[in-house]
Parts: structure tokens; C-alpha cells; sequence
């Protein structure tokens, strides 16, 4: 009997130290004891921990199947360029264009998804060709891949309304002039080149989205037709000689597959197919290509099109809109992808066409936590918007969030994790996603509930090793012990864990490169950063210390009407530098001045008009003195500059002309009253 009970007692004491350690747990490399404690749990005492040798260094993928997508919407390519080394650092792989093509009058960001040519666009608002070519060779030494959107469904209309007899929409005029047999042969076949457009509104079946395309009252290409395809293919070869690595094909669910039931063709196989053999040959990489299918195709697979390309999920982030509303992260957890397969698929938090039509934004923190699931999601692919302006102008960055800490963090955990292990749970109110690679640990951990930030919350980790981890936000020690760690979670609700110290330092700027009249004051703020300094024009000699919110005035640094402020920050071995342009303005009293107008309106190489919005009316009555154009604005309420071809005329000067090529901003309200405006990105 006594040793019965002995061996039930060792047993008992087996099982407590199993309970304890684990038997496949790494053995603590001190007696010394961590006491941890929350407002909710008992005192409870963890070993401490020798810090795992680790010894990675943030990088890109090699591959843009790899990474994820900053979509740089409504940005010039010289934006871009300007901004790479930014775009590298937050961690994005890959940059998403506005479509490339040369886009119907006019600058409105939807003017793009209206083409007039299947060639990269020769009077763009986004750039000339040769500055698309210099954006890829210098993304190249980023390590950053450039993506083109094409447009190649359909073409621009002459407008939302006007009908060609039989009920199709009527071609835009204006695309004659890049693609004459496409428009001349528009709705009969006058030269054997075969009708280029649809004029089947009662198709069935897959025919239903192939054969018209009913958003817009735009003309729906015939994608069957051989010429239409050679001339598709043209503009992805040209893409790809400029440096482009890959493509977003918009309304892709609205061509037609060689597998269809109804209507197929091989139109994938004789654009897309071949454009990765011209890529392949050039480069020796692989071509990236994802097309949009919003919802499924009518009486088709989705498989019909992963054959070729990845394809959007545009339900994914909409299952877990919900989660911090309803403080539920099984949502996040039980959330379906369109494929089970998801590394054919692409997801966002938004789109750009969901941002333009949304009457109300989450905020931007918000969107960087629902992005860090995506980030996260193995082998998920995702594109982050940057977001517009709130005019949605073209050609003028709306914000810098792709910069945030939040969004730079979950970036480089999946730049970090692409591929490894990926285990998802939930734990209270905790959505957890652990990463298992052969000799790296992390996890990301998405506190959705209500939490007190000043006490640590218990989460349980059921696949981490056990041993010293860090948050890659706040760089704060977190000790995992028994597969469960107490989480010191900042008040967004976000940590990143990772098995060494990596947290980057962080830089909030007031105004970025601007003119300004008189003198401008700057704020600076500077967080994560155990150094942190700024200097002007170029003299690192002579450096100004950042401490809280500092500001910063120019006047006094101006040197020939400009002046560089550059800023210097470092945390560890992460360091950052990014350098700011300032002008300086004298005003040219009594008019309205445009100023910074470039080289190409100043040899007239287009004709500028203004269109006055009270009353509106069309006229030149400007005058352009020493590099200025100057306008009288007595009585307006607001104008725009609208760009036309060299020697236009408007015939009627007191409608909407069409035919504008560019146009700015709308010039009214503050903007007005300040007395000038920055044409430098028109």
C-alpha cells in the first residue's frame, strides 16, 4: 500500500512540473523569479530568460508574390520616386499605379478607368512616360516592385447618358486619336478588322458580364477580337520595358476566359499568358498579376481566372468590420476567404472605389488594425489605399498613414513571416496569430475588447516557445511562460511580438514640402527614437535636438527662396532620415498667384484657360509675369486651371469643354483667401 502512494505521489509531482514547464518547453537559464500581476488574475512568478540569439535584419521579400501593396492613389509617378525610400521603410514590397493609360479629359481620378489608348499615356496627369521609367529603375534599387493598373474592358464614353442606336454606349471621339482602327471599326467592321465593341445587351449566362458592361454607360470592349488583343498586349509589353513588374487588370470579371460556357475566348492567353514569357525572357522573374472580380462571375468558376492571375476578395475585411463594435475577435477568426487557397487572392481594408463612395471613414487607426490582420493572414496577399485628398485631386498626396507606426509594424511582421507556420486563435477578447518559422517565433495579438492599458492582459499562446519576446511598437519585454504571456497592450490595442528588440523610430511632421508666405512654422514630433535631431540644408554640423513637440521656424533659413530641413532619427541600430523642401513666396500684389507653373506651360506647350465657377464662363484673362500667372479673382467665388492642346479655342465659353486635358484643383474658400497656389505638381 505504501508504495502504491508513493508512486501516485511522484506521479502527481510529475504531472505538476509537466503542468509547469512542459516537456518540450526550454528549460530557464536562471532560479531567479519575474513576479507579474494584473487587476484581474492572482500574483503569479515566471523564471527569466536569456534572450534567443536572433539575429534578423528587416528586409523585402524577394518577390512581389511575397509582399504587400501600398496603392498610390491619385499620386504622380515623381510623387512616388520622391517617396520610395518612405514606402521602403514602412515595409511595403510593392507600389499599385492608377491605370497608365492616357485617360479621358480631364483630371478626375475616374477619368483613368475611362481610356483612350491601349499605350502609356503621352499627356498623363500622372506623368510622361519617361518619368514612369525612371520611377521603376529607381524603385528597383529599393528593392520595391511598380505596379501598373490597365484598364482593357472597356474604353472611355463621350458621357454617362448618350446611346448608340441599338442601346450600347457611344465611344469617346477622342480615342480615335491613339486608336484609330479600335474606334473606327467601334460598331461595324470597315477595314476586316472585326467590330472592337459589344452590341450584345441581351446576352445570358456568362454573356451577362462579358458581352455588356453595365456600370457607367461605358463601351464594353470585344476582348475576342484578335486586334483588340494585340493592341492589349502592346501596352503590357511597353509596361514592361518601362520597368513595370506586374499588373491590376480592372473589371477583370467582365472578360471573358477560354473556359467560359458562353462567349469564351482566348484573350488571357494571348495578352496576359504572353506578357509573362516577355517578362520572363527580360528578366527572369515571374510576372505579378491579380484582376478585380467583386461578388462571382455569372455561371463561371472563379478557377476560370486564377488560372491566369490572383483575384480580389472583396468579402474578407467586410466579415470583420464588425469586431471592435461588437468586441467580438471570432469574427476576425471564422472569417471565410472567397478561395480556400489564399495565395490567389488579394483583400484591403478599402478600395478605392469603397473610400470615393463611402459617406463616412473609419479612422486611420482603425484601418491600420483590421490591415494588420490582413498583414498577417498566411500567404493572403493585400493592398493598402493611400488615401486621396477630400477633393480626390490628382496628382497631390491625400495622406501619409502608410507611414504610421501601426501600419509599418504589421508590415514587417508579414515581411518577416511570409513564410512560416501560421496558427490563429482567440483568446477573451484577443485575436492571435502565432508564426512558426525553423528558427524564428512571433505572434501578433489584437486586443478588441475594453481594456485598462496600464495592466497587462493574459493571453494565452499555445504554439510559442517559451522565453523573452519583444513588442515591436513599444519595444517593452513580454516573458512567454506555459504557452501565455501578460500583454502590456498600448491603448490601440495592438501588440507585435518578436524574439528580439526591433522598434523603429517614428516621425510626426505638421506640412510637408509646401510654399509658404512670410514665414511657416513647423512641428516636429519624434517618438521611439533615442536620438533625434534636425538640421538645414544639408549642414549636419549644425543640428537643433527634437524634444516633445518641437517647433520649427524657416524664414530664417531661406537661401535663394528655398530652404531643406532635414530630420534625423534613430532607435538602436533602425535608423531614419528624411528631408523636407520649403519655398518661400513673394507675392505679386493685387492678383491671384499661381506659382511653381511648370516648364511645359510656360513654353506653351499647352493652352491654359480659367474657368470661373461664379459665373461660369472660359476665359484667358491672366497674365503670366517672371514665372507667375496671375489672375484677377474680383467677384469669383472660386476657379480652376484647365490645360487644353496647343492653339485650342473653346467655341462656347459659358459650358463645361470636355476636351480639357489637365485641370487643377478647384481654387476656393481658404485656398482663395490665402492668395496663392502651388502649381508645381499640375
Amino acid at each position: 500500500m505504501k508504495a502504491i502512494e508513493k508512486t501516485l505521489c511522484l506521479l502527481l509531482a510529475l504531472a505538476l512540473c509537466l503542468s509547469l514547464f512542459g516537456c518540450d518547453r526550454k528549460v530557464p537559464a536562471s532560479s531567479d523569479a519575474v513576479t507579474t500581476t494584473d487587476a484581474s488574475e492572482p500574483e503569479e512568478t515566471v523564471p527569466e530568460f536569456e534572450d534567443f540569439e536572433d539575429h534578423y535584419v528587416d528586409a523585402l521579400p524577394a518577390h512581389a508574390e511575397d509582399g504587400l501593396t501600398l496603392h498610390a492613389f491619385n499620386w504622380t509617378y515623381n510623387e512616388i520616386r520622391a517617396n520610395l525610400e518612405n514606402i521602403q521603410y514602412a515595409g511595403f514590397k510593392n507600389v499599385l499605379l492608377m491605370p497608365v493609360q492616357q485617360p479621358k479629359s480631364g483630371s478626375a481620378w475616374w477619368a483613368f478607368y475611362q481610356p483612350l489608348s491601349f499605350s502609356i499615356g503621352d499627356k498623363s496627369p500622372l506623368g510622361t512616360k519617361e518619368e514612369l521609367a525612371a520611377l521603376c529603375s529607381e524603385a528597383e534599387q529599393y528593392g520595391i516592385c511598380i505596379l501598373a493598373d490597365v484598364v482593357v474592358n472597356h474604353m472611355a464614353n463621350i458621357d454617362d447618358n448618350e446611346k448608340e442606336p441599338d442601346g450600347t454606349p457611344v465611344v469617346c471621339p477622342a480615342v480615335f486619336d491613339y486608336e484609330p482602327r479600335i474606334y473606327l471599326n467601334r460598331n461595324e467592321d470597315t477595314d476586316g478588322t472585326g467590330v472592337t465593341f459589344h452590341h450584345n445587351r441581351s446576352a445570358n449566362g456568362s454573356g451577362a458580364d462579358t458581352q455588356f458592361y453595365a456600370y457607367g454607360n461605358l463601351p464594353d470592349l470585344d476582348t475576342s477580337n484578335p486586334y483588340v488583343q494585340e493592341r492589349v498586349l502592346a501596352l503590357l509589353e511597353e509596361c514592361i520595358d518601362a520597368g513595370i513588374d506586374g499588373f491590376r487588370f480592372d473589371a477583370a470579371k467582365h472578360i471573358e476566359t477560354a473556359s467560359d460556357p458562353d462567349y469564351p475566348s482566348e484573350f488571357w492567353e494571348n495578352t496576359l499568358e504572353k506578357a509573362k514569357s516577355y517578362y520572363r525572357e527580360k528578366t527572369g522573374e515571374e510576372l505579378y498579376a491579380y484582376g478585380e472580380i467583386l461578388n462571382s462571375p455569372s455561371g463561371r468558376s472563379l478557377s476560370n481566372y486564377t488560372a491566369y492571375m490572383r483575384i480580389t476578395d472583396d468579402g474578407f475585411t467586410a466579415q470583420i468590420k464588425s469586431t471592435f463594435s461588437t468586441k467580438d475577435p471570432s469574427r476576425i477568426l471564422n472569417a471565410a476567404l472567397k478561395l480556400d487557397d489564399a495565395s490567389q487572392l488579394i483583400a484591403w481594408v478599402e478600395s478605392h472605389d469603397e473610400y470615393v463612395s463611402a459617406n463616412t471613414h473609419y479612422s486611420d487607426l482603425r484601418v491600420a488594425k483590421y490591415w494588420s490582420v490582413i498583414a498577417a493572414k498566411k500567404d493572403l496577399g493585400g493592398l493598402f489605399l493611400a488615401r486621396p485628398t477630400e477633393e480626390l485631386t490628382v496628382g497631390q498626396i491625400g495622406s501619409y498613414a502608410f507611414e504610421s507606426e501601426y501600419v509599418a509594424v504589421s508590415n514587417r511582421f508579414h515581411n518577416r513571416f511570409y513564410a512560416a507556420d501560421s496558427f490563429e486563435s482567440v483568446d477573451g477578447s484577443c485575436y492571435v496569430n502565432e508564426k512558426i518559422a525553423e528558427n524564428d517565433q512571433g505572434a501578433l495579438i489584437l486586443n478588441v475588447g475594453e481594456f485598462d492599458p496600464a495592466q497587462p492582459v493574459r493571453v494565452a499562446l499555445p504554439h510559442l516557445e517559451d522565453g523573452n519576446y519583444y513588442d515591436a511598437l513599444t519595444g517593452s519585454r513580454i516573458v512567454v511562460y506555459g504557452h501565455a504571456a501578460r500583454v502590456p497592450f498600448d491603448a490601440e490595442g495592438l501588440a507585435i511580438l518578436t524574439r528580439s528588440p526591433d522598434v523603429h523610430p517614428q516621425l510626426s511632421i505638421s506640412q510637408r514640402d509646401c510654399s509658404f508666405v512670410g514665414d511657416e512654422e513647423i512641428t516636429l514630433e519624434a517618438k521611439n527614437a533615442d536620438e533625434a535631431w534636425y538640421c538645414f540644408n544639408g549642414n549636419e554640423s549644425e543640428t537643433w535636438p527634437i524634444e516633445g513637440k518641437t517647433a520649427v521656424s524657416l524664414a530664417q533659413h531661406v537661401s535663394d527662396g528655398t530652404t531643406e530641413l532635414t530630420v534625423f532619427l534613430r532607435k538602436g541600430v533602425n535608423e531614419l532620415k528624411q528631408s523636407f523642401t520649403y519655398r518661400q513666396v513673394q507675392l505679386i500684389e493685387g492678383k491671384f498667384n499661381l506659382i511653381n507653373l511648370p516648364d511645359q506651360y510656360l513654353n506653351g506647350e499647352y493652352e491654359l484657360y480659367i474657368w470661373s465657377w461664379s459665373p461660369g464662363v472660359w476665359s484667358q484673362d491672366y497674365e503670366i509675369r517672371d514665372g507667375v500667372m496671375l489672375v484677377d479673382t474680383t467677384g469669383m467665388d472660386g476657379f480652376l486651371i484647365g490645360a487644353f492642346e496647343k492653339g485650342y479655342r473653346i467655341e462656347d465659353p459659358n459650358n463645361w469643354d470636355p476636351n480639357v486635358i489637365k485641370q487643377s484643383p478647384d481654387i476656393k474658400g481658404e485656398l482663395l483667401k490665402q492668395g496663392f497656389f502651388d502649381l508645381s505638381g499640375f
